[in-house]
Protein backbone atom coordinates (compact mmCIF):
# COMPACT_ATOMS: atom_id res chain seq x y z
CA UNK A 1 0.00 0.00 0.00
CA UNK A 2 1.70 3.53 -0.95
CA UNK A 3 1.94 6.06 1.42
CA UNK A 4 0.29 8.95 -0.09
CA UNK A 5 -0.58 11.81 2.61
CA UNK A 6 0.73 14.50 3.59
CA UNK A 7 1.83 16.23 6.20
CA UNK A 8 -0.60 18.78 7.38
CA UNK A 9 -0.19 22.20 8.60
CA UNK A 10 -2.67 22.93 10.84
CA UNK A 11 -1.48 25.00 13.17
CA UNK A 12 -0.06 27.42 10.69
CA UNK A 13 -3.37 27.92 8.86
CA UNK A 14 -4.73 28.76 12.65
CA UNK A 15 -1.95 31.26 12.68
CA UNK A 16 -2.61 32.51 9.29
CA UNK A 17 -6.55 33.08 10.20
CA UNK A 18 -5.81 35.57 13.30
CA UNK A 19 -3.55 37.44 11.64
CA UNK A 20 -6.07 37.95 8.37
CA UNK A 21 -8.48 38.64 10.89
CA UNK A 22 -6.77 41.04 12.36
CA UNK A 23 -5.78 42.71 9.33
CA UNK A 24 -9.39 42.08 7.62
CA UNK A 25 -10.69 43.41 10.49
CA UNK A 26 -11.87 47.37 9.33
CA UNK A 27 -13.70 45.00 6.87
CA UNK A 28 -15.44 42.45 8.19
CA UNK A 29 -16.99 45.11 9.99
CA UNK A 30 -19.33 45.93 6.69
CA UNK A 31 -19.10 42.62 5.21
CA UNK A 32 -22.31 40.41 5.45
CA UNK A 33 -21.23 37.11 6.53
CA UNK A 34 -23.55 34.46 6.77
CA UNK A 35 -22.35 32.05 10.01
CA UNK A 36 -23.77 28.31 10.36
CA UNK A 37 -23.87 25.98 13.02
CA UNK A 38 -23.22 22.57 12.22
CA UNK A 39 -24.08 19.19 14.45
CA UNK A 40 -23.78 15.64 12.42
CA UNK A 41 -22.50 12.49 12.90
CA UNK A 42 -20.21 10.37 10.49
CA UNK A 43 -20.93 6.83 9.96
CA UNK A 44 -18.90 3.90 8.05
CA UNK A 45 -21.39 1.90 7.07
CA UNK A 46 -19.27 -1.05 4.98
CA UNK A 47 -19.49 -3.87 7.18
CA UNK A 48 -15.37 -5.30 5.99
CA UNK A 49 -14.68 -1.13 7.47
CA UNK A 50 -11.88 -2.03 9.89
CA UNK A 51 -9.53 1.42 9.39
CA UNK A 52 -10.16 2.49 13.14
CA UNK A 53 -12.51 0.22 16.10
CA UNK A 54 -14.47 3.17 16.14
CA UNK A 55 -16.96 3.63 13.03
CA UNK A 56 -19.21 6.14 14.50
CA UNK A 57 -18.30 9.94 15.03
CA UNK A 58 -19.37 13.19 16.65
CA UNK A 59 -18.81 16.42 15.09
CA UNK A 60 -19.69 20.08 15.96
CA UNK A 61 -18.66 22.52 12.87
CA UNK A 62 -18.51 25.93 12.12
CA UNK A 63 -18.84 27.63 8.24
CA UNK A 64 -18.48 31.35 7.73
CA UNK A 65 -19.32 32.70 4.19
CA UNK A 66 -19.69 36.02 2.42
CA UNK A 67 -21.64 36.72 0.24
CA UNK A 68 -20.35 35.77 -3.14
CA UNK A 69 -22.52 38.46 -4.95
CA UNK A 70 -21.89 41.44 -2.27
CA UNK A 71 -19.85 44.46 -3.20
CA UNK A 72 -18.02 43.97 -0.13
CA UNK A 73 -14.14 44.50 0.23
CA UNK A 74 -13.51 41.69 2.38
CA UNK A 75 -14.29 37.65 1.32
CA UNK A 76 -14.44 34.47 2.58
CA UNK A 77 -15.14 31.05 2.84
CA UNK A 78 -13.76 28.74 6.00
CA UNK A 79 -15.04 26.28 7.46
CA UNK A 80 -13.69 23.98 10.43
CA UNK A 81 -15.18 21.36 12.88
CA UNK A 82 -13.97 19.20 16.06
CA UNK A 83 -14.46 15.33 16.58
CA UNK A 84 -15.80 14.34 19.99
CA UNK A 85 -13.06 12.03 20.90
CA UNK A 86 -10.99 11.84 18.27
CA UNK A 87 -8.74 14.86 17.65
CA UNK A 88 -7.00 13.36 14.23
CA UNK A 89 -9.99 14.31 12.85
CA UNK A 90 -10.36 17.73 13.56
CA UNK A 91 -10.57 20.26 10.67
CA UNK A 92 -9.72 23.71 9.52
CA UNK A 93 -10.99 24.73 6.02
CA UNK A 94 -9.35 27.95 4.72
CA UNK A 95 -10.88 28.09 0.97
CA UNK A 96 -10.86 31.54 0.40
CA UNK A 97 -9.91 34.53 2.66
CA UNK A 98 -8.75 37.89 0.86
CA UNK A 99 -9.46 41.54 0.13
CA UNK A 100 -10.46 43.22 -3.15
CA UNK A 101 -9.64 46.83 -4.42
CA UNK A 102 -11.37 47.80 -7.69
CA UNK A 103 -9.66 50.57 -9.09
CA UNK A 104 -12.00 51.44 -12.20
CA UNK A 105 -14.67 49.47 -13.96
CA UNK A 106 -12.06 47.00 -15.41
CA UNK A 107 -9.53 46.75 -13.19
CA UNK A 108 -9.46 44.86 -9.90
CA UNK A 109 -6.57 44.03 -7.22
CA UNK A 110 -6.99 40.83 -4.70
CA UNK A 111 -5.06 39.91 -1.85
CA UNK A 112 -4.63 36.55 0.34
CA UNK A 113 -6.43 33.29 -0.85
CA UNK A 114 -8.82 32.98 -3.43
CA UNK A 115 -10.21 30.56 -6.30
CA UNK A 116 -10.50 30.92 -9.81
CA UNK A 117 -11.10 28.73 -12.75
CA UNK A 118 -7.47 28.77 -13.82
CA UNK A 119 -7.94 25.43 -15.53
CA UNK A 120 -11.69 23.86 -16.06
CA UNK A 121 -10.26 20.12 -15.90
CA UNK A 122 -8.67 21.09 -12.54
CA UNK A 123 -11.55 23.13 -11.41
CA UNK A 124 -14.24 20.27 -12.23
CA UNK A 125 -12.33 17.09 -11.35
CA UNK A 126 -11.05 18.62 -8.14
CA UNK A 127 -7.75 17.16 -8.96
CA UNK A 128 -5.50 19.55 -7.13
CA UNK A 129 -3.19 19.97 -9.14
CA UNK A 130 -3.42 23.55 -10.36
CA UNK A 131 -5.07 24.69 -6.97
CA UNK A 132 -4.52 22.95 -3.87
CA UNK A 133 -7.34 20.82 -2.14
CA UNK A 134 -8.62 20.03 1.08
CA UNK A 135 -8.42 16.19 1.48
CA UNK A 136 -9.57 15.64 5.17
CA UNK A 137 -11.94 13.15 3.13
CA UNK A 138 -9.85 12.41 0.38
CA UNK A 139 -13.01 10.52 -1.53
CA UNK A 140 -14.84 13.98 -1.47
CA UNK A 141 -11.55 16.66 -2.67
CA UNK A 142 -12.80 20.12 -1.94
CA UNK A 143 -10.70 23.22 -4.17
CA UNK A 144 -8.73 26.04 -2.17
CA UNK A 145 -7.66 29.03 -3.66
CA UNK A 146 -3.99 30.19 -4.25
CA UNK A 147 -2.48 32.49 -1.90
CA UNK A 148 -0.89 36.28 -3.51
CA UNK A 149 -1.38 39.21 -5.34
CA UNK A 150 -4.10 39.33 -8.13
CA UNK A 151 -4.24 41.54 -11.21
CA UNK A 152 -7.24 41.28 -12.97
CA UNK A 153 -8.11 43.43 -16.32
CA UNK A 154 -11.99 42.63 -17.50
CA UNK A 155 -12.84 43.89 -21.10
CA UNK A 156 -15.98 43.10 -23.25
CA UNK A 157 -13.88 40.67 -25.32
CA UNK A 158 -10.77 39.56 -22.91
CA UNK A 159 -9.83 38.83 -19.24
CA UNK A 160 -6.54 39.44 -17.82
CA UNK A 161 -5.00 37.56 -14.90
CA UNK A 162 -1.69 38.22 -13.36
CA UNK A 163 -0.52 36.65 -10.16
CA UNK A 164 2.36 36.33 -8.23
CA UNK A 165 3.09 35.10 -4.35
CA UNK A 166 5.85 34.73 -1.80
CA UNK A 167 3.80 32.10 -0.14
CA UNK A 168 2.96 28.53 -0.48
CA UNK A 169 0.16 25.94 0.90
CA UNK A 170 0.34 22.21 -0.05
CA UNK A 171 -2.95 20.07 -0.34
CA UNK A 172 -4.45 19.31 3.39
CA UNK A 173 -4.34 15.85 4.00
CA UNK A 174 -5.99 13.76 6.90
CA UNK A 175 -4.06 14.29 10.06
CA UNK A 176 -1.56 11.98 11.59
CA UNK A 177 0.31 11.00 14.54
CA UNK A 178 3.53 8.35 14.80
CA UNK A 179 3.99 7.33 18.80
CA UNK A 180 6.81 4.73 19.12
CA UNK A 181 8.04 4.15 15.98
CA UNK A 182 3.60 3.44 14.71
CA UNK A 183 1.25 5.21 12.81
CA UNK A 184 -1.56 5.94 15.46
CA UNK A 185 -4.89 4.13 14.38
CA UNK A 186 -6.90 6.96 14.88
CA UNK A 187 -8.13 8.46 11.39
CA UNK A 188 -9.82 6.62 8.99
CA UNK A 189 -9.19 8.62 6.60
CA UNK A 190 -5.13 8.11 6.45
CA UNK A 191 -3.78 5.08 4.89
CA UNK A 192 -0.88 4.12 7.14
CA UNK A 193 2.01 2.22 5.62
CA UNK A 194 2.95 -1.11 5.51
CA UNK A 195 3.90 -1.90 9.46
CA UNK A 196 5.95 -4.89 8.99
CA UNK A 197 8.76 -6.22 6.11
CA UNK A 198 9.91 -10.21 5.41
CA UNK A 199 13.57 -10.41 6.65
CA UNK A 200 14.78 -13.63 6.19
CA UNK A 201 11.10 -15.03 5.63
CA UNK A 202 9.91 -13.63 9.06
CA UNK A 203 7.59 -10.86 9.18
CA UNK A 204 9.38 -7.89 11.31
CA UNK A 205 7.63 -4.75 12.37
CA UNK A 206 8.89 -1.18 10.89
CA UNK A 207 10.05 1.84 13.77
CA UNK A 208 8.82 5.05 11.54
CA UNK A 209 10.21 8.29 12.11
CA UNK A 210 8.94 11.23 10.15
CA UNK A 211 11.38 13.97 9.37
CA UNK A 212 8.77 17.01 9.66
CA UNK A 213 10.15 20.03 7.46
CA UNK A 214 9.78 23.30 9.04
CA UNK A 215 6.96 24.90 8.05
CA UNK A 216 8.43 28.71 7.82
CA UNK A 217 10.68 27.19 5.49
CA UNK A 218 7.99 25.21 3.34
CA UNK A 219 5.43 28.06 3.19
CA UNK A 220 8.36 30.35 1.86
CA UNK A 221 8.16 29.62 -1.53
CA UNK A 222 7.63 31.76 -4.83
CA UNK A 223 5.31 31.40 -7.53
CA UNK A 224 4.02 33.06 -10.26
CA UNK A 225 1.13 32.65 -12.97
CA UNK A 226 -1.14 34.25 -15.39
CA UNK A 227 -4.53 33.84 -17.97
CA UNK A 228 -6.07 35.40 -20.43
CA UNK A 229 -9.30 34.57 -21.73
CA UNK A 230 -10.91 35.61 -24.78
CA UNK A 231 -14.42 35.57 -26.59
CA UNK A 232 -18.02 35.54 -25.45
CA UNK A 233 -18.96 33.25 -22.27
CA UNK A 234 -22.54 32.91 -23.66
CA UNK A 235 -20.87 31.98 -26.93
CA UNK A 236 -17.19 30.33 -27.76
CA UNK A 237 -14.65 31.33 -25.43
CA UNK A 238 -11.21 30.45 -24.79
CA UNK A 239 -8.92 30.50 -21.93
CA UNK A 240 -5.06 30.16 -21.84
CA UNK A 241 -2.67 29.71 -19.03
CA UNK A 242 0.29 29.76 -16.90
CA UNK A 243 1.92 29.25 -13.73
CA UNK A 244 5.47 28.25 -12.37
CA UNK A 245 4.63 26.97 -8.41
CA UNK A 246 5.72 24.56 -5.89
CA UNK A 247 3.19 21.67 -6.82
CA UNK A 248 0.54 20.93 -4.16
CA UNK A 249 2.09 17.51 -2.96
CA UNK A 250 5.16 17.08 -1.43
CA UNK A 251 7.57 14.56 -2.46
CA UNK A 252 8.33 11.80 -0.06
CA UNK A 253 11.73 10.52 0.59
CA UNK A 254 13.00 7.27 2.62
CA UNK A 255 15.93 5.59 3.83
CA UNK A 256 15.53 2.53 6.05
CA UNK A 257 18.16 0.26 7.82
CA UNK A 258 17.73 -2.69 9.93
CA UNK A 259 18.13 -2.95 13.80
CA UNK A 260 20.37 -6.41 13.79
CA UNK A 261 19.77 -6.15 17.92
CA UNK A 262 15.95 -5.78 17.46
CA UNK A 263 15.75 -7.59 13.87
CA UNK A 264 13.34 -4.74 13.00
CA UNK A 265 13.64 -2.38 10.71
CA UNK A 266 13.83 1.55 10.97
CA UNK A 267 12.28 4.24 8.49
CA UNK A 268 13.09 7.41 8.03
CA UNK A 269 10.37 9.60 5.85
CA UNK A 270 11.18 12.89 4.45
CA UNK A 271 9.04 15.03 2.56
CA UNK A 272 10.63 18.48 0.25
CA UNK A 273 8.76 20.78 -1.95
CA UNK A 274 9.43 20.36 -5.78
CA UNK A 275 8.50 23.26 -8.16
CA UNK A 276 6.48 22.74 -11.40
CA UNK A 277 5.51 24.58 -14.46
CA UNK A 278 1.59 23.97 -15.81
CA UNK A 279 0.26 25.14 -18.97
CA UNK A 280 -3.59 24.84 -19.42
CA UNK A 281 -5.92 25.37 -22.59
CA UNK A 282 -9.57 25.47 -22.13
CA UNK A 283 -12.12 26.01 -25.19
CA UNK A 284 -15.65 26.48 -24.72
CA UNK A 285 -19.09 26.56 -26.64
CA UNK A 286 -22.41 27.57 -24.87
CA UNK A 287 -25.44 27.68 -26.67
CA UNK A 288 -29.12 28.01 -25.00
CA UNK A 289 -28.86 25.85 -21.94
CA UNK A 290 -26.18 24.06 -23.16
CA UNK A 291 -22.25 23.95 -22.19
CA UNK A 292 -19.59 22.02 -23.60
CA UNK A 293 -15.98 21.84 -24.22
CA UNK A 294 -12.51 20.74 -23.24
CA UNK A 295 -10.23 21.46 -21.10
CA UNK A 296 -6.07 20.24 -21.58
CA UNK A 297 -2.98 20.67 -18.99
CA UNK A 298 0.71 20.62 -19.51
CA UNK A 299 2.20 19.11 -15.91
CA UNK A 300 5.73 18.97 -16.09
CA UNK A 301 7.74 18.82 -12.61
CA UNK A 302 11.39 20.15 -11.83
CA UNK A 303 13.93 17.88 -12.26
CA UNK A 304 16.20 19.00 -9.92
CA UNK A 305 16.73 16.65 -7.44
CA UNK A 306 15.80 17.97 -3.49
CA UNK A 307 17.24 14.95 -1.58
CA UNK A 308 20.65 13.83 -0.62
CA UNK A 309 21.88 11.02 -1.72
CA UNK A 310 21.24 8.29 0.95
CA UNK A 311 17.46 8.99 0.45
CA UNK A 312 15.37 6.72 -1.45
CA UNK A 313 13.47 9.35 -3.63
CA UNK A 314 10.39 9.74 -5.94
CA UNK A 315 11.20 10.95 -10.06
CA UNK A 316 8.62 12.74 -11.61
CA UNK A 317 7.26 12.07 -14.99
CA UNK A 318 5.97 14.76 -17.58
CA UNK A 319 1.81 14.00 -18.03
CA UNK A 320 -0.47 15.44 -20.21
CA UNK A 321 -4.33 15.42 -18.80
CA UNK A 322 -7.71 16.11 -21.32
CA UNK A 323 -10.73 16.90 -20.32
CA UNK A 324 -13.82 17.29 -22.72
CA UNK A 325 -17.24 17.96 -20.95
CA UNK A 326 -21.14 19.04 -21.47
CA UNK A 327 -23.68 20.03 -19.37
CA UNK A 328 -27.32 21.41 -19.48
CA UNK A 329 -29.17 23.33 -16.68
CA UNK A 330 -32.03 25.21 -16.43
CA UNK A 331 -33.33 26.67 -12.98
CA UNK A 332 -33.98 23.70 -11.29
CA UNK A 333 -31.93 20.95 -12.86
CA UNK A 334 -28.58 20.57 -14.30
CA UNK A 335 -26.67 17.56 -15.96
CA UNK A 336 -22.70 17.31 -16.52
CA UNK A 337 -20.83 14.19 -17.72
CA UNK A 338 -17.03 14.53 -18.48
CA UNK A 339 -14.63 12.67 -19.11
CA UNK A 340 -10.76 12.72 -18.26
CA UNK A 341 -7.31 10.98 -19.70
CA UNK A 342 -3.99 11.04 -18.20
CA UNK A 343 -1.25 10.42 -20.64
CA UNK A 344 2.22 9.95 -18.55
CA UNK A 345 2.65 11.08 -15.31
CA UNK A 346 4.80 8.12 -14.12
CA UNK A 347 6.24 7.97 -10.16
CA UNK A 348 9.46 6.39 -10.23
CA UNK A 349 11.99 5.77 -7.28
CA UNK A 350 15.43 5.99 -7.43
CA UNK A 351 18.03 5.46 -4.61
CA UNK A 352 19.27 2.33 -2.69
CA UNK A 353 16.02 0.92 -1.63
CA UNK A 354 14.18 1.22 -5.12
CA UNK A 355 12.51 -1.73 -6.25
CA UNK A 356 10.74 -1.48 -9.58
CA UNK A 357 8.38 -4.63 -8.54
CA UNK A 358 7.23 -2.39 -5.68
CA UNK A 359 4.72 0.55 -5.57
CA UNK A 360 6.15 3.90 -5.28
CA UNK A 361 5.47 5.30 -1.88
CA UNK A 362 3.62 8.18 -3.03
CA UNK A 363 1.53 9.06 -6.35
CA UNK A 364 0.93 12.43 -8.34
CA UNK A 365 -3.03 12.07 -9.70
CA UNK A 366 -5.81 10.66 -7.39
CA UNK A 367 -6.32 7.91 -10.69
CA UNK A 368 -5.34 7.97 -14.22
CA UNK A 369 -8.69 7.71 -16.07
CA UNK A 370 -12.53 7.99 -15.83
CA UNK A 371 -15.80 9.29 -16.23
CA UNK A 372 -17.91 11.68 -13.95
CA UNK A 373 -22.05 11.94 -14.44
CA UNK A 374 -23.70 14.56 -12.11
CA UNK A 375 -27.05 15.07 -11.46
CA UNK A 376 -28.13 18.67 -9.39
CA UNK A 377 -31.60 19.45 -8.53
CA UNK A 378 -32.61 22.55 -6.48
CA UNK A 379 -36.55 22.35 -5.60
CA UNK A 380 -38.89 24.39 -3.98
CA UNK A 381 -41.66 23.19 -1.47
CA UNK A 382 -44.63 25.47 -0.22
CA UNK A 383 -43.48 27.92 2.78
CA UNK A 384 -40.32 29.07 1.34
CA UNK A 385 -38.87 25.29 1.88
CA UNK A 386 -36.48 23.90 -0.50
CA UNK A 387 -34.19 21.01 -0.86
CA UNK A 388 -30.67 21.05 -3.08
CA UNK A 389 -29.00 18.06 -4.08
CA UNK A 390 -26.29 16.59 -5.96
CA UNK A 391 -25.08 13.10 -6.97
CA UNK A 392 -22.43 11.88 -9.21
CA UNK A 393 -21.09 8.55 -10.34
CA UNK A 394 -17.51 8.49 -11.04
CA UNK A 395 -16.32 5.31 -13.49
CA UNK A 396 -12.56 4.45 -14.28
CA UNK A 397 -12.33 1.65 -16.47
CA UNK A 398 -8.35 1.19 -15.90
CA UNK A 399 -7.96 1.95 -12.28
CA UNK A 400 -11.13 -0.23 -12.26
CA UNK A 401 -13.25 1.69 -9.62
CA UNK A 402 -16.86 3.13 -8.72
CA UNK A 403 -17.65 6.07 -6.37
CA UNK A 404 -21.31 7.26 -5.82
CA UNK A 405 -21.28 10.52 -3.85
CA UNK A 406 -24.85 11.66 -2.84
CA UNK A 407 -25.38 14.83 -0.85
CA UNK A 408 -28.50 16.80 0.36
CA UNK A 409 -29.57 19.72 2.14
CA UNK A 410 -33.31 20.49 3.11
CA UNK A 411 -33.89 23.95 3.86
CA UNK A 412 -36.55 24.09 6.35
CA UNK A 413 -36.53 27.63 6.90
CA UNK A 414 -34.10 30.79 6.47
CA UNK A 415 -32.30 29.62 9.40
CA UNK A 416 -32.82 25.72 10.02
CA UNK A 417 -31.41 23.02 7.50
CA UNK A 418 -31.12 19.06 7.82
CA UNK A 419 -27.75 17.82 6.16
CA UNK A 420 -27.06 14.66 4.19
CA UNK A 421 -24.35 13.00 2.33
CA UNK A 422 -23.42 9.12 1.39
CA UNK A 423 -20.65 7.80 -0.20
CA UNK A 424 -20.22 4.40 -1.77
CA UNK A 425 -17.26 2.75 -3.28
CA UNK A 426 -16.32 -0.40 -5.00
CA UNK A 427 -13.01 -1.28 -6.24
CA UNK A 428 -10.54 -3.42 -7.43
CA UNK A 429 -7.24 -3.76 -5.44
CA UNK A 430 -4.20 -1.70 -5.89
CA UNK A 431 -1.59 -3.42 -7.67
CA UNK A 432 1.97 -2.15 -9.25
CA UNK A 433 0.71 -1.21 -12.32
CA UNK A 434 -3.10 -0.12 -10.59
CA UNK A 435 -2.46 2.40 -7.84
CA UNK A 436 -5.38 5.01 -7.15
CA UNK A 437 -6.76 7.23 -4.29
CA UNK A 438 -10.52 5.64 -4.32
CA UNK A 439 -9.12 1.84 -4.17
CA UNK A 440 -7.25 2.55 -0.80
CA UNK A 441 -10.85 3.33 1.18
CA UNK A 442 -12.72 0.57 -0.51
CA UNK A 443 -13.97 -0.16 2.93
CA UNK A 444 -14.68 3.40 3.59
CA UNK A 445 -18.58 3.38 2.52
CA UNK A 446 -19.80 6.70 4.46
CA UNK A 447 -23.28 8.30 5.78
CA UNK A 448 -23.65 11.79 7.12
CA UNK A 449 -26.74 13.18 8.86
CA UNK A 450 -26.47 15.91 10.82
CA UNK A 451 -28.24 19.79 11.08
CA UNK A 452 -27.30 23.39 10.44
CA UNK A 453 -28.47 26.72 11.77
CA UNK A 454 -27.77 30.22 10.84
CA UNK A 455 -26.81 32.59 12.92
Amino acid sequence: MPFVNMPTLGPLFSALLRILLVLAAPAVAWSQVQSEMRLFSDSFISPEFEATQKTNYQFVGAHLKTDPFSENDFKLDVAGGVAMGAPLLNYLNISEFYVQSQQNESETFYLGRKRMLWSELDARWDMGVWEPVFKWNPLAPERQGLTGLYWQVDKQFYNLVLFASPLYFPDQGPSFEIENGSFVKGNPWFRRPPESIRIWSEATAIDYKFDKPNETQVVLQNSFGMKLAFGDPQALRAQLSYIYKPANQLAIGYEGMLDVAQLKGAVNLQPQVFYHSLAGADVTYKVAQVRMGVSALFDRPNKDNTFESQWTHPVFEDAVLISPFIEWSNRNWGVSLQHLDIFGGAVKEEGELANPGRAPLMTRYAYRQAQQLSLMGNIDFKKGRRLLNKLSLIHSEKNAFDLIRISSRMRLSGLWSILGEMQLVKASPLTVDNQNDIAQFDNNDRFMVGVAYVF
